[in-house]
């Protein structure tokens, strides 16, 4: 049979159809070919629903849900619906106490600060709640959310584990958190501690009370100060337990008060100076020592200024340069913090006083004004007294030597070293008994006299005195006395017989 022949108006007309045929296929054949793509998911709004029923959770469809395992105290029931508030209540305020607090019907929105929202719907029997939260969009929101948690799980941790007790409340005063050290409180105390304080501080302030709360039995009290700060969800309470601050301040003010009281009774004046160098303790016998008022001690002056005042008063010797007397001042202070300054001050009163410089803890330093103005006065009348009896003794021509207990060779006159040829005042060593009686045997050669005197003397048998003579081939001798003083001392008495040619002197007259 015989095709018609194609105008070329039907081949303009079949070559478009042959095209959308051939395309037609092929797309049919690339769809059938290639793995089917799964659909992603658009971010967008993401819902959680929860059901409950008289308080009971009874189905929701979050992925994955973790209600806090305990309530806080005083919490007026035990319910999943009270740890659903609990749980939300940080983001969405307060929500109702239990479902018959809505009416029927009754459809409530509460919006968070990030954008989110829950939805509470009451029902017959049941109470409905929808959360419905945004989802980060990109990958630097997310991360940036991860930073967010990472955060606040550290400053959580940090909350949890401080070493004072902290209790977080709500708006009704529930607490709603407290940390590891909270729960070492002892019970009794949690309550006060937990309080609201009679005068609340405002929004954004703390406020600090002093709480002095009984211990149990046989346990001492507890001191607290405890902190409120007021936030926006409730406040904040910090508990610091000083009990142990107290009482060593309290330790430390009866040490000082007791110190006091004995300084008071001392004769000896007393200065302390703390490590500022303030005047901090004085007694009343520096005021008498001193004459420095009693007002201008008790203003605490510095150390430069209780010096000052006692170089106005003429208290202390007079600085030969003004000039370098600050710089004597700071040496001598640096010389009472090592323990090594003690001098004596004469005084232009003709007082004496010893001065010390003691180092305290701490870097204070406390100074001892004593007044030894009679020692003083009697150890110079004493050194006096004893001059002019030397002078008297050494003015005798009969020598004389006063012996020890034990036969040192305590002092002798002028004539008995000349007699003798010795000079003990120049010897490095005591001269005892021995050396004495070698001395007058030596000058007075008797074999039969000198070992019976130091044998006398030696065994303490000399109850009277002792009168003989040392006689000698070739001289005329000496008269001898050996005197007993009392307490086993003694006094040798040697005096030559042969006249002295220079017991006279005659002046001559002008």
């Amino acid at each position: 049979m015989q095709m018609p022949e194609m105008t070329v108006s039907d081949i303009a007309v079949l070559v478009p159809l042959a095209l959308l045929l051939s395309l037609a296929v092929l797309w049919l054949i690339g769809g059938l070919s290639l793995p089917a793509r799964r659909a992603q998911p658009v971010p967008g709004i993401q819902d959680a629903a929860f059901l409950f029923r008289y308080g009971a959770l009874l189905d929701h469809d979050a992925s994955s849900l973790s209600l806090p395992d305990a309530l806080p105290d005083g919490s007026p029931e035990d319910s999943d619906w009270s740890r659903f508030r609990l749980w939300m209540g940080f983001r969405f305020g307060d929500l109702p106490q239990d479902q018959e607090n809505m009416r029927l019907g009754q459809s409530l929105c509460l919006q968070a600060e990030d954008g989110a929202s829950l939805t509470l719907t009451r029902q017959e029997h049941s109470l409905r709640a929808v959360l419905r939260d945004t989802v980060p969009a990109d990958a630097i929101t997310r991360h940036a959310a991860a930073q967010e948690r990472y955060d606040l799980l550290a400053r959580a941790l940090a909350a949890e584990h401080a070493p004072m007790p902290v209790w977080i409340m709500d708006a009704a005063g529930t607490v709603i958190w407290h940390n590891d050290s909270a729960r070492a409180v002892p019970p009794a105390h949690v309550s006060p501690l937990t309080a609201q304080p009679d005068t609340p501080p405002e929004l954004g302030e703390t406020s600090c009370v002093r709480l002095d709360l009984a211990g149990d039995t046989g346990q001492p009290d507890h001191i607290y100060d405890l902190h409120v700060t007021r936030t926006a969800l409730g406040c904040i309470h910090h508990a610091q337990d000083i009990t142990r601050l107290i009482r060593a301040e309290t330790l430390q003010r009866e040490f000082v008060q007791t110190l006091s009281k004995t300084f008071a009774d001392l004769t000896t004046g007393l200065v302390v100076f703390d490590r500022a160098k303030t005047l901090a303790i004085f007694n009343p016998a520096l005021t008498d020592l001193t004459g420095l008022p009693a007002e201008f001690l008790s203003a605490r002056p510095s150390l430069f200024g209780f010096f000052d005042a006692l170089r106005d008063r003429m208290v202390m010797p007079e600085p030969k340069n003004y000039a370098s007397w600050r710089s004597q001042i700071t040496d001598m202070v640096k010389s009472a913090t090592g323990g090594l300054y003690h001098e004596v001050w004469t005084l232009p009163s003709g007082q004496t006083y010893c001065v010390t410089g003691r180092p305290h803890p701490d870097g204070a330093v406390a100074f001892l004004f004593e007044d030894i103005s009679l020692e003083v006065s009697t150890t110079r009348r004493h050194r006096l007294q004893m001059d002019l009896r030397q002078s008297v003794i050494d003015c005798l021509q009969e020598g004389i030597a006063v012996l020890a207990q034990d036969g040192r060779l305590l002092f002798c006159n002028t004539a008995f070293g000349e007699m003798l040829g010795i000079d003990p005042d120049s010897s490095f060593a005591d001269m005892g008994l021995h050396d004495v009686i070698a001395a007058c045997a030596a000058r007075y050669p008797d074999p039969g006299l000198w070992p019976e005197v130091e044998d006398r003397i030696a065994s303490r048998r000399l109850v009277a005195t002792l009168h003989d003579r040392a006689i000698s081939s070739g001289q005329a001798g000496a008269d001898l006395r050996v005197v007993p003083l009392g307490r086993g001392q003694s006094m040798l008495c040697l005096k030559d017989r042969a006249p002295i040619a220079a017991d006279r002197v005659d002046l001559p007259l002008r």
